[in-house]
């Protein structure tokens, strides 16, 4: 019997860096179903392609049929007048929601063009056998060109997750996602990895409550669980790449304030490692500290199996559902992270963490680092059972995937 077939649009998976949790997911797609892979970013690292599971199909090549660039897509336009009737329908009725700014309307233009010359790109491709379900793995032109293949009966499903930076409007730097409503439109599901995202969205379009579901990423089980330090000292993780929404800067003037010997390690590097590193310089003689730079994720969980880590710490600004939190929890250390998006459904204070307010400042995170520090070893030992069980219940990848796989199943 022949399997049902999906079509997995990806930002640039399996090429370079970045789309991590699908190097898990795909292994349990490609059980079920029938697995080509687009990747739609126009700078893919052909140097460094992740293995895939036998059978998975990856198509590079589909986005060469795009045309790219202003006069280009005009001609293109030109050539197609359904398309062009298209874009303009769809500006028409967005521009009553962006109140006729400049900025947003050219952010609206090139997503719906962008969009469109997808659809008629990844149509061309499918050709006359509909394929049975299309998956933006971003709630992005992706997933707007996915809706579009469902409306042109091209595919039988359409569907999308939706993450952080793809889902919500404050995060943007004009304030506006272009196109989430008409992408919304057509998609028959949108599956948001947080609770806090999928309340959201519910709420920004309770016409489409009915699409909007829950459904969690993961991380597999750890090979071992981590243990405390036995050295009278504090040892604190972060793992983030070092950008203004992270606010790594925090950490380190937390630290300056603390009295208690702590031994910090932050995994990652990014554009303000400099800046950090400096900072770091100047801490007092009782911290001490360690910033690796960028690091595959494979050094991540091999730092998490030899080196002993009481707390994890996350002080974003903004997120999603952190894989780093998921990791951390899965390998038993307790978390103590910021009350921004869906961290709360992972972290909470007394329950393998500590729940840290959104606007956090440097003296109260010192305060926080040095009560934990202070608890008794038997409740910092509760909490990183907690922290495992909160994992294996909420982001286990060997629930959390199957779970979804036949979700899609059920959709066909």
């Amino acid at each position: 019997m022949k399997r049902p077939s999906l079509l997995l649009l990806t930002s640039s998976f399996p090429f370079g860096a970045g789309e991590e949790f699908l190097e898990t997911e795909i292994s349990y797609l490609a059980q079920r179903f029938d697995v080509t892979i687009a990747p739609l970013s126009q700078h893919l690292d052909f140097d460094k392609q992740r293995s895939l599971p036998a059978g998975v199909d990856v198509r590079p090549d589909i986005l060469a049929m795009l045309p790219v660039g202003k006069k280009k897509t005009l001609q293109w336009l030109l050539r197609r007048p359904e398309s062009a009737a298209n874009v303009i329908q769809i500006l028409l009725h967005e521009c009553l929601h962006v109140r006729c700014r400049p900025a947003l309307l050219r952010a609206l233009l090139r997503f719906i063009t962008l969009g469109i010359r997808l659809s008629d790109v990844l149509g061309q491709f499918i050709g006359s056998q509909p394929v049975d379900i299309v998956y933006s793995y971003w709630l992005s032109a992706g997933a707007f060109a996915a809706g579009q293949l469902k409306k042109k009966g091209v595919a039988r499903i359409a569907i999308s997750r939706a993450h952080r930076g793809d889902l919500y409007h404050e995060r943007s730097a004009i304030g506006y996602l272009p196109g989430q409503a008409p992408t919304l439109m057509h998609l028959d599901k949108i599956f948001c990895i947080s609770e806090h995202g999928a309340d959201y969205l519910r709420k920004r379009y309770p016409n489409h409550r009915h699409k909007i579901e829950l459904s969690r990423l993961g991380v597999r089980p750890a090979s071992v669980k981590n243990t405390p330090s036995q050295d009278k000292r504090l040892h604190l993780v972060s793992c983030a790449y070092l950008s203004s929404v992270k606010r790594i800067d925090l950490v380190v003037n937390a630290l300056a304030q603390c009295e208690i010997p702590v031994t910090w390690t932050h995994l990652g590097g990014g554009k303000l490692e400099s800046e950090i590193r400096t900072a770091a310089e100047k801490l007092p003689h009782n911290i001490q500290w360690r910033i690796t730079g960028s690091v595959p994720n494979w050094k991540i969980l091999q730092f998490y199996q030899e080196n002993p880590v009481d707390l994890f710490i996350n002080v974003s600004a903004s997120e999603g559902l952190p894989v780093s939190i998921m990791e951390a929890m899965s390998y038993s250390i307790p978390v103590a992270a910021t009350d921004v998006g869906g961290n709360r459904e992972l972290v909470s204070s007394g329950q393998g963490g500590i729940l840290l307010p959104a606007d956090i400042t440097p003296p109260f995170i010192a305060r926080t680092l040095t009560d934990f520090y202070k608890l008794p070893s038997s409740q910092k030992q509760q909490m990183r059972q907690a922290a495992w069980q909160t994992w294996h219940d909420t982001v286990n990848a060997e629930v959390q995937y199957p779970k979804f796989v036949h979700r899609l199943s059920v959709l066909i």
